[in-house]
């Protein structure tokens, strides 16, 4: 997982090392020796190293730097692989994805419109690296939101993905489907039947009253209790991949303590 850190360096020794790994902009100035397609992705990977150089990430500026020089020698970089990124919840919507993107890129994409091509590529690659650190919905909204314009534009977006998924709520310090929960799953299970996705992710979570490691155990209980539910409504249980945060990642910021219903919740996730 690359975590973004804010760092300082002290050592000038250590400055002169890594300067090289980060030198978005001397990679900027170099000739491409590759296709359209490769000086597209140059440019767009200078432009995110930039970017994340500009919020002191680090890792994620040596990444992009990296991909770009790559670009420039003509050694065509692939977007993103998902096993390169902790994506949690987000993992199934982005490995849809990057399946159509990979598609689109096999079909002449890079031939017929490399600079859409690329925007393609480096806007999922950005859409991955914001929804691991999972901190800027903003960003990831962002990023998302331009790889599909670009998706679009090649006649390839992604299909069998419900970007925002379905919430599964429950009440406090349980994990017992409600009426209202048994009626989202019944939506669940006809939204399955009518897109046939090839996977869904079930994930939990709980607000930040009680303990942490007793809410890891009950947000557990709620993806296993949503689970069940959906495989008695007709959801092959080899499709299903659950995951629990307990109080990680908050759908509402809360301090320690607070009893909050919106994060007391089960997301339910389809990857195409």
């Amino acid at each position: 997982m690359m975590h973004k850190v804010l760092i300082s360096v002290a050592a000038a020794g250590l400055l002169t090392a890594c300067a090289d790994v980060w030198n978005y902009e001397e990679v900027a100035t170099q000739s491409n020796a590759g296709t359209a397609f490769d000086a597209a992705l140059q440019k767009d990977y200078v432009a995110l190293a930039a970017h994340e150089a500009n919020y002191g990430d680090w890792d994620d500026t040596a990444y992009y730097t990296n991909k770009a020089k790559l670009a420039a020698a003509g050694q065509t970089p692939s977007p993103t692989a998902i096993a390169e990124r902790e994506l949690g919840s987000y993992t199934g919507e982005l490995t849809a994805a990057r399946s159509a993107l990979v598609t689109a890129l096999g079909a002449g994409a890079p031939s017929s419109n490399p600079t859409v091509a690329a925007k393609a590529q480096t806007s999922f690659d950005c859409w991955a690296e914001e929804a691991e650190e999972d901190r800027q919905p903003d960003h990831i909204r962002e990023c998302k939101q331009n790889f599909e314009i670009a998706m679009n534009a090649l006649g390839g977006a992604p299909v069998a993905v419900v970007s925002e998924g379905f919430k599964v709520f429950f009440a406090l310090d349980s994990a017992r489907l409600s009426p209202e929960s048994e009626a989202t799953l019944d939506r669940v299970s006809q939204a399955f039947l009518a897109g046939s996705p090839a996977s869904v992710m079930v994930v939990g979570y709980t607000d930040t009253s009680g303990p942490a490691d007793y809410n890891i155990l009950l947000s557990q209980r709620r993806a296993e209790a949503v689970a069940r539910g959906l495989a008695q409504r007709g959801i092959a249980s080899e499709v299903l991949t659950l995951e629990a945060y307990g109080e990680e990642r908050l759908a509402v910021p809360t301090a320690d303590g607070v009893v909050e219903q919106q994060n007391r919740r089960v997301e339910v996730v389809f990857g195409g």
